[in-house]
């Protein structure tokens, strides 16, 4: 490795450090104990980011398995992070990576709620002007549930992200989303709950909805279950909204701005949160990112497949491994596909599975 860690940060931010820290692999003891060797200057710097690892990787709430007392998790935080940063430190979030996941959500999803952090010096007296925010994210294959502190309830999905300020439930609740969340909102008609997603902004008082809005994805698909929402694009100055009713279905095309509404079975788009995934007519190509984010799997559909992109796929998969998946989807299409182990420097090994559809 060359000399590209340096600072405190550099260590906190690498996947391969917080993996050497948190995990004991072996592999990584080898690699950073010859970058120790070749860089001992660093070594003060690495000891500094071993112990706010270790200690934020402590934070779990041991009397649940499906959420995190946030005010416990708050001083904890404050606890690790103020004994061992220093004025030096250019961090602002910290953002502990899938590694801390891994080797503290065993049994169970655990939720890291992160402290967006400010270090300038005026920041005791500006902390009552300035929101402080506080952010949900859950990488792929994993899945949770939080409470807000005004007693609503989100199931967060894989690979999404939730970002509240301080100030929720006091002056304003909102809610800022990439990726995918269930709501159970507390009703409060004197300050509406909004979810921005994408440039759409989901009006809400008290009801039950789901809310899909990933980047890539380029549409927001939002479906009520109960009660009454309202869609509107933010920065649209006629306020003009559309109102959905139980059972709706609306998805809003942000290339066009254009919103389709249809009516239809919207517990098959929840089911994920109860660990099911429920699949109508979804094309090839859509089940294959999804499958991707459910498994934290890298699915490649390779050139000769593009004629099949569409073909739509009817399933619902509950426990069943990816492997099976794919062969259901070989069976009911001309699919096939293999499976590839590579590892961190892209050589055949066992650190990454990747699965290749092809046409047959």
């Amino acid at each position: 490795m060359n000399k590209t860690y340096i600072h405190t940060d550099d260590f906190l931010f690498s996947d391969d450090f917080n993996e050497f820290v948190l995990s004991e692999s072996e592999q990584q003891k080898k690699s950073w104990d010859s970058y120790f060797k070749k860089y001992p200057d660093t070594i003060e710097e690495a000891e500094k980011a071993k112990k706010i690892l270790a200690g934020l990787g402590s934070m779990k709430d041991r009397t649940s398995i499906r959420e995190i007392d946030e005010a416990k998790l708050h001083s904890q935080f404050e606890e690790t992070w103020e004994q061992f940063r220093d004025e030096k430190s250019k961090t602002v979030m910290l953002r502990v990576s899938k590694a801390v996941f891994r080797s503290v959500s065993v049994a169970a999803v655990l939720v890291f709620v992160f402290l967006v952090y400010s270090v300038v010096h005026n920041f005791v007296s500006s902390k009552f002007s300035n929101p402080e925010y506080f952010e949900v994210v859950v990488p792929s294959a994993k899945q949770s549930q939080i409470s807000l502190p005004d007693g609503t309830k989100v199931w967060v999905n894989s690979e999404t992200k939730i970002r509240y300020s301080n100030q929720f439930n006091s002056k304003e609740r909102n809610i800022y989303l990439t990726g995918e969340a269930y709501f159970e909102v507390n009703k409060n008609k004197d300050l509406p709950l909004h979810v921005f997603t994408n440039g759409a902004d989901i009006k809400v008082v008290g009801t039950k909805f789901n809310v899909k809005g990933y980047a890539e994805d380029k549409r927001i698909e939002t479906v009520l279950v109960e009660g009454k929402i309202e869609l509107s694009r933010v920065g649209d100055r006629s306020g003009r909204s559309i109102e959905l009713q139980p059972g709706d279905k609306a998805i809003l095309d942000l290339k066009t701005s254009k919103v389709a509404i249809s009516r239809e079975d919207v517990m098959d788009d929840v089911a994920w949160k109860d660990g099911k995934m429920v699949y109508r007519n979804v094309p090839l190509k859509e089940v294959c990112k999804s499958l991707s984010r459910r498994f934290g799997a890298e699915i490649i559909l390779s050139g000769d497949t593009e004629s099949l992109y569409e073909h739509p796929f009817t399933f619902t998969i509950e426990n069943e491994t990816l492997p099976l998946v794919l062969e259901y989807l070989c069976k009911a299409a001309p699919l096939m596909f293999n499976t590839e182990y590579i590892d961190i420097d892209g050589e055949k090994g066992i650190e990454k599975i990747k699965y290749t559809i092809s046409a047959r």
